[in-house]
């Protein structure tokens, strides 16, 4: 997928929804081969293949995260989201928290995902 910065936006119109519905063939068009997540966790996953795996996982879990209300500035070749998430907290609720991934775009693909949530307790 051949981006400019006016292609950026095409590109998360199509990541998001991917994403959101869990469509991890849509989700794949979006990546370069060299992706590489990092989770709010301190866990990374580099490689596109080894992203895919992971969100393969985490859509099968029912008590994955809930993503809310996203939203995306664009800035060259980063592109930030705000969001909400509802995620479970070490104390076993589901929690209400602020997120913030920040994103690199080389190429027309995704090539970096930086995942920052609020602390869950």
């Amino acid at each position: 997928m051949t981006t400019t910065n006016d292609g950026h936006e095409a590109l998360f119109t199509a990541f998001v929804s991917a994403f959101l519905n869990k469509d991890l063939a849509q989700v794949a068009q979006c990546l370069a081969p060299h992706f590489e997540w990092r989770l709010p966790s301190g866990e990374t996953y580099t490689g596109k293949a080894n992203a895919l795996a992971f969100m393969a996982k985490r859509f099968a879990d029912p008590n994955g995260p809930e993503f809310l209300d996203s939203s995306l500035a664009f800035h060259g070749d980063t592109v930030i989201q705000t969001y909400h998430v509802k995620a479970m907290g070490a104390n076993g609720k589901r929690q209400l928290v602020a997120g913030l991934d920040v994103y690199k775009i080389e190429e027309g693909l995704i090539v970096r995902k930086d995942a920052y949530w609020k602390q869950l307790t």
